[in-house]
């Protein structure tokens, strides 16, 4: 069955999902990040820039097949098929990854304005009505991200 788990209350999105695909790696998976062309470029140079002496591989859907099988987070559009290796989807998109069931984990981002917290709701509503387990984490003003 497949885990949804959504980290509500964030005050920036993008600074969020950099850190919580630290600790997605750092616990040794590898995730496929859904989102705009716009959001890939700033969440690329924050992945950058996560610490003074280092960053997070990730390369986008463009990369070399080499260079996709050594990255551990994959940058793709809402379109992209799902790279199965990949046990992690962190969606970043209003619309669901296509067949969320058939994925393993399934991670959403929910900021405070007022039209993110409802596409959310309307993306929780769809999770449950495809079958899949959903837990809810209050990230409340703690911008640590939690995997």
């Amino acid at each position: 069955m497949t885990e949804v788990v959504f980290h509500y209350g964030v005050a920036d999105k993008l600074d969020y999902a950099a850190r919580l695909l630290r600790k997605v790696v750092r616990s040794g998976l590898r995730a496929q990040v859904v989102l705009d062309p716009v959001q890939a470029a700033t969440l690329s140079a924050r992945l950058w820039a996560l610490t003074p002496t280092g960053f997070l591989p990730h390369c986008d859907a463009r990369a070399a097949a080499a260079v996709q099988r050594r990255s551990p987070v994959l940058l793709a559009q809402p379109d992209a098929a799902h790279d199965p290796e990949r046990v992690v989807v962190l969606n970043l998109s209003n619309d669901l990854p296509p067949n969320p069931q058939r994925l393993q984990r399934i991670l959403e981002i929910i900021g405070t304005d007022m039209a993110d917290r409802q596409q959310g709701r309307l993306r929780k509503r769809a999770y449950d009505a495809a079958g899949c387990a959903v837990a809810m984490h209050d990230a409340g003003g703690t911008q640590e991200g939690a995997a």
